[in-house]
């Protein structure tokens, strides 16, 4: 019987919160109609939780605490820079590619995650 337990509580959190600061980042003031979302920069934001969540419960390490509030920190950064600072207008497109380069930056930790688990 396996008796290991996959609580990661902050781990979780940790995606909670950027599925927030992606909703957050995707709804923006529309001068008639009260807010819009944009749905490709939320899909593009939840990207690296959706990484982050297969090696939360499969590497519960303080190394997986770790990656998790480097990512929702550089996320929170990037949004209130593009969201509050910039006014919404993407126009640059680090929207887009900043949580894509968090994503990658994740990719190994779940990939090891998950290499780790097929041993069993």
């Amino acid at each position: 019987m396996d008796t290991q337990s996959y609580s990661n509580t902050a781990g979780y959190a940790f995606i909670v919160i950027g599925v927030g600061l992606s909703l957050v980042s995707a709804l923006v003031p529309h001068f008639s109609a009260g807010y819009t979302l944009k749905v490709s920069v939320f899909a593009a934001g939840i990207v690296p939780y959706l990484v982050y969540a297969v090696a939360v419960p499969l590497h519960r390490t303080a190394m997986t605490k770790l990656a998790g509030l480097v990512v929702v920190l550089a996320h929170a950064w990037l949004v209130f820079n593009q969201r509050i600072v910039g006014h919404g207008d993407y126009s640059d497109g680090l929207i887009y590619y900043g949580p894509m380069v968090l994503a990658l930056i994740v990719l190994p930790l779940a990939m090891a995650g998950f290499r780790n688990s097929m041993r069993y």
